[in-house]
C-alpha cells in the first residue's frame, strides 16, 4: 500500500507530465521531424511554456483527482504545416544530426542511394550513370590433367612432396570482387581456394586446404603529383609475365625463371604499398613499391626489417592500329632483405600434377643463409598482327651467402643465379594479342567468331593459337642444378571467357650429382573459365 505522501507525489508527477507532453512536446517534436527532412522549411523556434500551478492536495485521506480538462493549444506554439511530399523519383537523403563538433558553414554529409546499372562485359558489372560508383563480381577456375614420361632414376630422385606421377588437380579456384567508390577509390579482393595447404606431414601428401588472399588492396587514384597509390596484398613490380594475369597466359605455367625468382614461396603476392602511373600519353608506365618480404602465401610476416623495394618502368616505342602493331620494352628490379636470413630458389615443371605446395621440383637449391638479394629483369614484347613475341632475362644475386650449417659453415660471399625465356605465338584465325596500356601487360583475347551451338549444330569457330617457348634456368651457384626446357602449346579460345589449352614440354635436368639427370617429358591439358 502506498502511503498518503507517496500517493500525493505520484499524483503531482502524473499531472505535471501530462501538462508538459500536451503543451510543450508538440513544438519540440515538430522540430525533430524537420531536422530529418532535407527539403522541408526550417522549424519555428521553441518558446518557453508557463505551467499552471499545482492543484491543492488534501493533507489526509485518499486522493481524489479531479478530471483533467483538455489543455488548449498554446498561443505561442504555431500550427505545424503539412510536410510536402518528395519529388517523384527522388530518394530521401537523411543528413546526420548536427553535433557539437560540426564546423559552422560546412554542409552536413548526405547519405544517398545511388542506382547502379547492371551489364555483362567479360563478367558481371554494375555501374552508376556518372561512373563514380561501380562493382564487379568474378572468379576463375582452371582444371588440369597431367601425364609424365621419364626414367625410373629421375622419378626416384626428383625433389618435392609429391612423386613424379600422372595427376589431375584444380590449378586455380579463385573468387573476387572489386569496384570503385566515390570516383577515385578502387578496391579489389580475391581469394584462392586451391593452393593454400597447411601440411600436416612434410613427407607425405596429407594436408589441410586453406584459403588465402592473392590480390587484396585499395587504390587511391588520380592523386596530385604521384598519380596512384595502392595499399594491400599485391604483386611486386617486376617481370612482364608475372604482372600479366594468369587468365591471359599463353602456356599453362609461366617460365622457370618466374618460379625461381618472382614467385618467392608466397605465390607471387606480398603485403606492401606502391605508387604508379602512366606517362607520355599512355605510351609508358612506371611504378615503385615498398613491401614486407614474406615466404608465406597468407599475406603476413613478422620480423625485424625484412623489407623489399622494387620498381618497374616500361615504354612503347611502337604502337599502331590500336595495338595490332607494337613494341614493348621495360625493366624491373628489386632489392630485399631475406626473410629470417634464408633464401631458397626452386622451380616446378611446366605442368603440375597437384597443388603448388606439393608439386615435384625440377630445380632446387634448398634453404641457405644470406643477408639480402637483388633481382634485375629486363623485358621485351612485340605484336605484329597475329604474331607475338615475348622474352625476359632474370639475374639475381644473394649476398653473404653461406651454404653450410651452424656446425659446418660454408661461406660463399655473393652467389649469382640466372634464367631466361623466349616465346612466340601465332593466331591461326587472325586475332592479335591485346595490350593493356594502363598496366604495361598483355590482356584478354577476344575471338573474332565465338563458338556457339544448339542441338541442331555449331556456329563460329573461336580463336586458335599455336605457341612455342624455350626456357633456361641456372641455380648451380648454390648447389642447385641447370635446366633447359622446351614447351609447345595449342590454345582454343571458345569465347572471351573460356579456353582449352594443350601443352607438351621436354625438360633436360642437369644436377651436380650422379643421379636425377636426364629428360622429363610431359603432356597436359587445361579447361579454363573466368568471369
Amino acid at each position: 500500500m502506498l502511503t498518503a505522501p507517496t500517493r500525493r507525489g505520484v499524483a503531482r508527477f502524473a499531472l505535471a507530465a501530462a501538462i508538459l507532453l500536451t503543451a510543450g512536446a508538440g513544438p519540440a517534436f515538430a522540430q525533430r521531424v524537420y531536422q530529418f527532412r532535407d527539403d522541408a522549411p526550417a522549424a519555428p523556434p521553441i518558446m518557453p511554456q508557463t505551467l499552471p500551478p499545482a492543484l491543492p492536495i488534501a493533507s489526509q485521506g485518499p486522493i481524489a483527482l479531479p478530471p483533467i480538462p483538455p489543455v488548449p493549444p498554446s498561443p505561442m506554439a504555431p500550427a505545424i504545416p503539412a510536410l510536402p511530399p518528395y519529388p517523384a523519383g527522388k530518394a530521401p537523403a537523411f543528413p546526420l544530426p548536427p553535433s557539437a563538433d560540426c564546423t559552422p558553414g560546412v554542409p552536413v554529409p548526405q547519405f544517398e542511394k545511388v542506382p547502379l546499372k547492371d551489364y555483362w562485359k567479360s563478367g558481371l558489372r554494375f555501374e552508376s550513370e556518372d561512373k563514380d560508383f561501380s562493382l564487379f563480381v568474378g572468379g576463375r577456375f582452371q582444371f588440369d590433367t597431367v601425364g609424365y614420361a621419364t626414367t625410373r632414376d629421375i622419378r626416384s630422385n626428383i625433389p618435392g612432396t609429391n612423386a613424379l606421377e600422372d595427376g589431375v588437380s584444380f590449378r586455380r579456384i579463385r573468387l573476387d570482387m572489386g569496384g570503385t567508390i566515390y570516383t577515385n577509390i578502387d578496391f579489389y579482393a580475391q581469394v584462392d581456394f586451391a593452393n593454400g595447404l597447411l601440411l600436416t606431414n612434410g613427407t607425405t601428401r596429407t594436408g589441410n586446404n586453406a584459403t588465402y588472399p592473392t590480390d587484396m588492396w585499395v587504390t587511391f587514384k588520380d592523386l596530385p603529383l604521384v598519380g596512384n597509390i595502392r595499399v594491400g596484398n599485391q604483386k611486386p613490380l617486376y617481370s612482364f609475365e608475372h604482372l600479366t594475369s594468369s587468365r591471359f597466359l599463353t602456356f599453362l605455367e609461366r617460365s622457370l625463371g618466374f618460379d625461381a625468382f618472382a614467385e618467392g614461396q608466397n605465390n607471387g603476392f606480398e603485403p606492401g604499398i606502391t605508387a604508379f602511373d602512366n606517362y607520355a600519353d599512355k605510351r609508358g608506365t612506371w611504378g615503385v613499391g615498398l613491401f614486407k618480404n614474406t615466404r608465406s602465401p597468407f599475406g603476413w610476416n613478422v620480423g625485424a626489417n625484412e623489407l623489399e623495394v622494387n620498381g618497374r618502368i616500361t615504354y612503347l616505342p611502337v604502337y599502331e592500329d590500336g595495338g595490332q602493331f607494337l613494341v614493348h620494352v621495360g625493366v624491373g628490379a628489386a632489392t630485399k632483405d631475406l626473410d629470417d636470413g634464408q633464401a631458397r630458389l626452386r622451380a616446378r615443371l611446366d605442368a603440375r600434377n597437384s597443388p603448388s605446395a606439393l608439386s615435384p621440383l625440377v630445380a632446387d637449391t634448398g634453404n641457405f643463409n644470406g643477408r639480402n638479394q637483388q633481382i634485375l629483369v629486363p623485358e621485351f614484347a612485340m605484336v605484329n598482327g597475329p604474331f607475338s613475341l615475348q622474352a625476359e632475362y632474370y639475374a639475381s644475386w644473394v649476398n653473404d651467402a653461406d651454404l653450410g650449417t651452424a656446425a659446418a659453415p660454408d661461406p660463399r660471399g655473393t652467389v649469382f643465379f640466372q634464367s631466361a625465356y623466349a616465346e612466340a605465338a601465332y593466331f591461326l584465325t587472325g586475332e592479335h594479342r591485346e595490350y593493356n596500356r594502363e598496366a604495361g601487360t598483355f590482356g584478354r583475347v577476344v575471338p573474332k567468331q565465338r563458338l556457339s551451338w544448339t542441338r541442331s549444330g555449331f556456329t563460329g569457330r573461336g580463336a586458335w593459337q599455336v605457341a612455342a617457348r624455350y626456357s633456361y634456368l641456372n641455380l648451380s651457384g648454390a648447389n642447385g642444378n641447370i635446366v633447359h626446357d622446351m614447351t609447345l602449346g595449342l590454345n582454343w579460345f571458345l569465347n572471351p571467357n573460356m579456353k582449352v589449352q594443350w601443352n607438351y614440354f621436354l625438360a633436360d635436368r642437369q644436377t651436380n650429382g650422379p643421379v636425377g639427370n636426364g629428360i622429363i617429358q610431359g603432356f597436359a591439358t587445361r579447361l579454363a573459365i573466368d568471369f
